[in-house]
């Protein structure tokens, strides 16, 4: 049961004794809503029961940058190891005619990256090895985007490059600057994730561009939304060990709301 402070520091130089409102009071400043710490990712100023804290938001502000340079580096080259993939495959004709003449190999490469994806989870925390599982976990999902957006023309992948590079650094502002506390709606997502999974089955047996540039938008939506959702996830609630969980999260995020720009880019320029 919670308990209210007999005494306050001022009434203790005082040597008064506290009113019932002062005392309440006291008890309710001490335990003031964790929210206004977590959205200061930034400041410099916890105090010593920030130090008992095993989340980034109430780390020491060297922690902090120091969890979002190493999750920001290695995200950094996640990407540009799926660009050089893609690029390969348009510059080596060969390659990319194999890749679409054997279909079976990219369920294979999705399989592999299922499995891959399980074991770094399960070793997240043991170094080296999560680092090589990430490398490998990450080529495996490079080759199946590039995969993907060998069926696309140049100038539209070159497009839809520049449109997520504005989108994503437009949502990063966001959630760092932002205030609101974006975990309580994880229901509200939830539930319009499954709502898109239905969709996208269904999409299966509908074949109208219509509904297929509809259900692309809905998806770069979506994604836009996760990418804001586990950005403030990443800097409120996970812990400074936990950057290997947070790089797949964004990773994921970004890579899809790329292929859901690309397709609406295909589907407008179609009609």
């Amino acid at each position: 049961m919670a308990t209210i402070p007999l005494m306050i520091d001022q009434d203790v130089e005082s040597g008064r004794l506290p009113t019932y409102e002062e005392a309440v009071n006291a008890r309710q400043g001490k335990t003031a809503p964790l929210r206004s710490i977590r959205h200061a990712f930034f400041r410099n100023d916890f105090g010593k029961e920030a130090a008992s804290m095993s989340t980034v938001a109430y780390a020491n502000i060297s922690i902090r940058l120091g969890f979002l340079r190493k999750v920001l580096g290695i995200l950094t080259v996640q990407l540009l190891l799926t660009t050089v993939c893609s690029v390969i495959l348009y510059l080596i004709p060969t390659f990319r005619y194999f890749l679409q003449m054997m279909p079976w190999l990219v369920l294979l490469l999705v399989f592999s990256s299922v499995m891959l994806l399980f074991a770094v989870y399960v070793n997240a925390h043991i170094v080296p090895l999560n680092y090589l599982l990430l490398a490998a976990w990450t080529c495996c999902q490079s080759v199946a985007v590039g995969f993907v957006v060998s069926f696309y023309d140049a100038e539209m992948v070159m497009e839809a490059v520049g449109l997520t590079a504005v989108v994503v650094f437009g949502l990063f502002a966001y959630a760092l600057q932002s205030k609101r506390d974006f975990q309580k709606h994880w229901a509200a997502l939830f539930c319009f994730s499954m709502i898109f999974i239905t969709a996208s089955f269904l999409q299966l047996f509908i074949q109208s561009p219509p509904f297929d540039l509809a259900m692309a938008i809905g998806g770069a939506i979506l994604f836009s939304v996760y990418l804001i959702f586990d950005m403030d996830r990443i800097m409120h609630h996970c812990s400074p060990e936990d950057y290997i969980d947070a790089c797949i999260s964004v990773y994921l995020d970004i890579i899809n709301l790329f292929l859901r720009i690309l397709q609406i880019i295909s589907e407008m320029n179609r009609h």
